[in-house]
């Protein structure tokens, strides 16, 4: 029989104080995810982590140590949290591990200035076009523009309502919707077989390869193509490369849900754009769906939604539920 995967623990924050060390970070996201599990390192098997190369400076191999993998099975998956939570999952589905600690974390600010991920190229991530995350952005943003299902008025609204949630100050150029905004942050989720108190669900991904002229450059029918059929839910979350991509990507499910944009059950932490610290940022959106979902009663279920890549075109969408009562 297979085993159940659950969350017995988590932690993280996407917006870390000026000056506070990412190692720092890293090391209480996982004190504070076994904390909460009734864990210890010791009880850890493996440990799977979430980070970047190319935006920490070759310094994913030492911060695995920090999070735990010295004298563990470590697992090393660059491309997003999503594909992270998905490697961690299946370690303890087909029994080669019964506690996985999955952590991740991002220096984002580091590309405040310049964004590097022009020299980004993974099998994840291939596109033909040889140009930069944010101009691949800006034709994502036209054709959405031309088809009528981006109105940037509304963008810059949602823009500003999720920085606040978030305790960012929302950007005075009208086009800060079209790019990320960067920072620093860490997560940690303790996964075990069968004994936490938030139980995975479902799990479906999906990938679109950025090719212009594309006609698939709305994120819903990205979400869509998962197969993923999404419940009336307690708790959603969801966290995009850029504002923009991230509401229009759910603005179909908040109308089937019957919730508007500024719903408390929805982007509680202010979503993946607002405090977005790379391929790591999803875990955030775990944490809080499994946060919600610790308190709420049994059976309810919970959405976490990563959007990844440039443009958010490699999705994965995490059905979390409550334990039953």
């Amino acid at each position: 029989m297979t085993p159940s995967v659950t969350l017995a623990g988590w932690s993280g924050r996407g917006a870390l104080a000026p000056g506070e060390g990412i190692g720092d970070a890293v090391s209480a996201a996982v004190r504070g995810a076994l904390t909460k599990a009734g864990l210890t390192l010791d009880d850890v098997d493996m440990v799977v982590t979430c980070a970047s190369d190319l935006i920490d400076g070759a310094m994913v191999a030492t911060r695995s140590g920090i999070a735990g993998s010295y004298r563990r099975g470590l697992m090393t998956v660059p491309s997003s949290a999503g594909h992270a939570f998905a490697a961690a999952a299946t370690q303890i589905e087909s029994g080669a591990a019964q506690t996985v600690l999955l952590a991740g974390w991002g220096e984002g600010s580091k590309r405040a200035a310049r964004d590097s991920r022009i020299v980004e190229a993974d099998p994840f991530y291939t596109r033909p076009l040889g140009v930069d995350a944010a101009a691949l952005a800006a034709l994502q943003a036209q054709r959405l523009v031309a088809d009528g299902r981006l109105d940037p008025g509304r963008m810059c609204a949602y823009r500003d309502t999720m920085a606040a949630r978030a305790k960012r100050d929302a950007s005075t150029n009208r086009l800060r919707w079209l790019h990320p905004h960067w920072a620093d942050g860490a997560a940690a989720v303790a996964l075990t077989a069968d004994r936490g108190r938030v139980a995975l669900k479902d799990l479906g991904r999906s990938f679109e390869p950025y090719c212009p002229p594309s006609d698939r450059l709305d994120p819903a029918l990205w979400i869509a193509a998962t197969g993923i059929a999404i419940p009336p839910l307690a708790a959603l979350e969801i966290g995009a490369p850029t504002p923009f991509a991230e509401a229009v990507a759910v603005a179909d499910l908040l109308r089937r849900q019957g919730w508007a944009s500024d719903d408390p059950r929805f982007n509680v932490s202010g979503g993946g754009a607002v405090s977005h610290f790379g391929p790591a940022t999803g875990l955030l959106r775990i944490v809080a769906v499994a946060e919600r979902l610790a308190h709420a009663w049994g059976g309810a279920v919970g959405a976490a939604i990563d959007l990844a890549g440039p443009i958010g075109q490699a999705v994965t969408v995490i059905l979390l539920e409550a334990g039953r009562a």
